[in-house]
């Protein structure tokens, strides 16, 4: 975890990270006290693995660790932070590959992730949705895109399905808001050095709700990164203190409009 540390140079509001792979009490001290961040992970399962950690200048209203009474919420992987304008999931989804895990589990933890996400967006929040998808949504998410990508974790048919689904729900990919070429990536094999980063994919995503889409200013992939095969993502808004109240009347609108559309 130590390598994402320059990540802080950035002077952030929030850093979230995946795939810790480590448990809640072997997480270095240093970390633990961060000048000017809270740092919030799960701890409630000492035995599973913390995957995913938030570090938050603003102390969040509520930090919860699951989607609520699914059989993945003790697997470390979600942590979804409330805050007074926003809430915001940190995500790190199963790879789906033998031995450690398998294809149908992913595909039924991407099914809970997506009745969740939804039902945020019904219930008309700001959504953000960050992390380590373990998808390359397109073949423009991959530097060569294999024939045969049906037997290919990570860019199966199936598994592109549930990302379009997520779009489908109204989430918008916030990189290609702003950038529609083909050439970037997130990850690497073993691409802990940028020597070795020759073929790579784009695994990792911010998603925002059309609530959420009109405060995002900007998306960058800090690919200069090294000591990881993932490098880090970075997404800024410009978030007021409070929801302006024509945002509000408008959001009322539309929650009226829909409810008189349903048969």
């Amino acid at each position: 975890m130590n390598q994402f540390l320059p990540v802080f140079r950035h002077n952030p509001e929030i850093v979230c990270i995946q795939e810790t792979k480590t448990a809640g009490d072997r997480i270095p001290e240093d970390l633990k006290k961060l000048y000017g961040y809270y740092i919030y992970y799960d701890n409630d399962h000492p035995e599973n693995l913390t995957e995913v950690i938030l570090f938050s200048r603003q102390k969040p209203e509520r930090v919860t660790f699951g989607f609520g009474g699914t059989p993945f919420d003790s697997e470390g992987r979600i942590l979804i932070a409330e805050y007074e304008t926003f809430t915001l999931m940190n995500m790190y989804f199963p790879l789906g590959i033998m031995p450690a895990d398998t294809l149908e589990h992913k595909l039924a933890f991407y099914d809970a992730f997506l009745a969740h996400v939804t039902q945020l967006n019904n219930e008309q929040q700001n959504v953000i949705v960050c992390g380590d998808f373990s998808i390359a949504h397109t073949d423009d998410d991959v530097s060569k895109p294999v024939k045969k990508e049906t037997q290919r974790a990570g860019i199966t048919l199936h598994e592109r399905e549930k990302m379009d689904r997520l779009i489908h729900a109204g989430f918008s990919d916030t990189f290609r808001l702003f950038n529609e070429s083909k050439g970037h990536y997130s990850w690497w094999p073993n691409g802990f050095s940028l020597e070795e980063r020759r073929l790579g994919w784009r695994l990792d995503y911010f998603f925002v709700n059309t609530f959420m889409k009109p405060f995002v200013t900007g998306t960058e992939i800090l690919a200069c990164y090294e000591g990881s095969d993932h490098c880090p993502v970075i997404m800024e808004m410009e978030m007021p203190e409070k929801v302006p109240q024509e945002k509000c009347e408008a959001l009322e609108t539309v929650h009226r409009a829909g409810a008189g559309s349903r048969s």
